[in-house]
């Protein structure tokens, strides 16, 4: 939670957010503010939820700003803070919601039950709130789950029919009618980490989820396949027919990459099918949606549809007078991309093996048919490997020029086995991966601090530029290093300060203003609090 004082004598400010720090209110944060205006402006970027306020400053005072906060934060709890006793009257005829007021002159445990009331009301309040979003949010990932195994039997390419007479027998209910056509769109959200897939899927299929629904303005409905890593199969059908259905798709794409862009700096590759589809024909036409991503590469962020997608299905005859049907194969890469994706090493070195099987019974090393499997694989591992920035650590190991130069193998079994050692060594070190990302991030968060324990430090600050939620961090620090990041920054800047104190000959104002503090006065306040002497005495002792 967070706790906003505002008052324009400084002194105040520090003795409160002192006495408060001391009585170490689990996952309270807290902001300082010096007018009312300065407090206006704060909260249009954070989410404050209790305000100790003021009543009495130049410019505006207590009652205007909270006027104000609860237009803007009506679940903010408001304690003003006045000098007088007859502010009841004042009080009473303002009516407004969420407010008490303190003498400035009450006891310190006063002041301190005030708080911890208000944070308890808050806390429950919460809980009410949370477990209502979780029900909302479970609903949506239930009637989400119900649908996976209809759409996977649908690019499995299994008969409406049997997957009818299941929903019959699930008696379950689908979001698209199975007798009306369908737009399709498959699209590939970038990340730039390994360590951005792995939070959980399902917080990122709810985005997708509400996100898309949104973009959709209740003119369709629609349905999602996810496939995981940010790759997922979009189906739509119109709620009541209008003139500008494919243009208007075009339109939430080009939304929804840009919404992924501007909030998260990641690019989206996005393919739209140029018309609407039979469900019989959904196989074959995410297939050709997949690879021409795929080929499109790096070229634009955002793909629309294309002639290329209405290539007639072909088959490609082999050496030795055997055939593979393109729609056969192509379904193989894909299976073999989503193992790949998902980190699922034995799923894929088995499909690997069935493609080899594929090739080895081809002798000739100039089959067009087997040079586009090695070559398709290839290609996957490429971009894999470019995606999350692994060259260096395997260039060390294995060389990659043989992803792009076949003619140094003797035979496709050879061949195979270099794409499988290759592929053996990708999993080798994502699964350190796994073990290793949450300590970096930590270190990151450490190195921030130190490099910035002059500034005002926060929790949204450093969330910001970690990339991370507050609530994630904060925990996720407190498990690694047994302090919460409040507790680590505080102790920094005392460790810095003794640092300078003993070394430098700097003035208290300097050092102060060097670690964070806002003076001179608050800082030697705290550094007694916490070392048991004042800073003069402890320079006089170990100097």
């Amino acid at each position: 939670m967070r706790l906003l004082i505002v008052d324009d004598e400084h002194y105040i400010v520090n003795y409160l957010t002192s006495l408060i720090e001391e009585q170490h209110f689990p996952n309270l944060e807290i902001y300082k503010c010096y007018s009312g205006k300065e407090a206006l402006s704060l909260i249009q970027t954070s989410l404050i939820d209790l305000m100790l306020l003021d009543i009495h400053m130049p410019g505006m005072s207590g009652l205007e700003v909270a006027s104000q906060v609860t237009e803007l934060l009506p679940r903010c709890r408001i304690i003003f803070l006045t000098a007088y006793d007859n502010f009841d009257q004042i009080y009473k005829s303002n009516k407004l919601e969420h407010t008490r007021y303190l003498l400035k002159t009450e006891d310190d445990e006063v002041i301190l039950e005030e708080i911890s009331h208000a944070l308890k009301e808050l806390e429950e309040e919460n809980n009410k709130s949370l477990l209502l979003s979780e029900a909302q949010q479970k609903a949506i990932l239930l009637s989400h789950l119900l649908q996976q195994n209809i759409l996977k039997g649908i690019v499995a390419g299994h008969s409406i029919e049997k997957l009818e007479r299941e929903l019959r027998i699930a008696g379950s209910d689908f979001a698209l009618d199975l007798h009306r056509p369908v737009y399709l769109m498959y699209t590939q959200v970038h990340y730039k980490t390994f360590d951005e897939t792995n939070l959980t899927n399902s917080t990122y299929t709810l985005q997708y989820l509400q996100l898309i629904r949104n973009l959709l303005e209740g003119k369709f409905q629609f349905s999602m396949l996810d496939f995981g890593k940010g790759t997922l199969l979009l189906f739509f059908q119109t709620l009541q027919p209008f003139s500008s259905e494919f243009e208007f798709l075009q339109s939430v794409a080009n939304d929804f990459g840009d919404y992924y862009f501007a909030k998260y700096r990641r690019r989206i590759t996005a393919v739209l099918y140029p018309e609407v589809s039979e469900w019989n024909e959904v196989c074959s036409c995410f297939h050709r949606m997949q690879q021409y991503a795929e080929s499109s590469g790096d070229v634009v962020p955002l793909i629309y549809s294309s002639d290329a997608l209405h290539e007639e299905k072909m088959t490609k005859s082999l050496s030795d007078g055997e055939t593979i049907d393109r729609i056969s194969l192509d379904k193989k890469l894909q299976e073999l991309s989503f193992y790949l994706y998902q980190g699922s090493e034995t799923d894929y070195l088995q499909a690997m093996e069935n493609l080899c099987a594929e090739c080895i019974r081809i002798h000739s090393m100039h089959s067009i048919s087997a040079i586009k499997i090695y070559t398709s694989i290839s290609l996957m591992l490429m971009q894999y490997i470019d995606l999350y920035q692994l060259q260096e650590r395997i260039a060390s190991n294995i060389a990659l020029y043989p992803l792009y130069y076949i003619h140094d193998f003797s035979s496709w079994k050879e061949a195979f086995r270099y794409l499988e050692k290759l592929s053996r060594q990708i999993f080798d070190i994502l699964n350190s991966k796994k073990l290793d990302w949450s300590e970096q991030l930590v270190q990151r968060i450490k190195t921030y601090i130190h490099e910035h324990i002059s500034e005002s430090l926060t929790l949204t600050t450093i969330s910001r530029i970690v990339n991370y939620n507050e609530a994630y961090i904060s925990r996720l620090f407190k498990q690694i290093n047994g302090i919460g990041i409040s507790e680590y920054i505080s102790l920094e800047r005392i460790n810095k300060a003794k640092d300078l104190l003993v070394t430098t000959s700097d003035s208290m104002q300097n050092i102060a203003t060097a670690t964070g503090f806002d003076t001179a006065q608050y800082f030697s306040l705290v550094f007694k609090k916490t070392t048991g002497v004042s800073p003069s005495e402890y320079r006089r002792s170990h100097v």
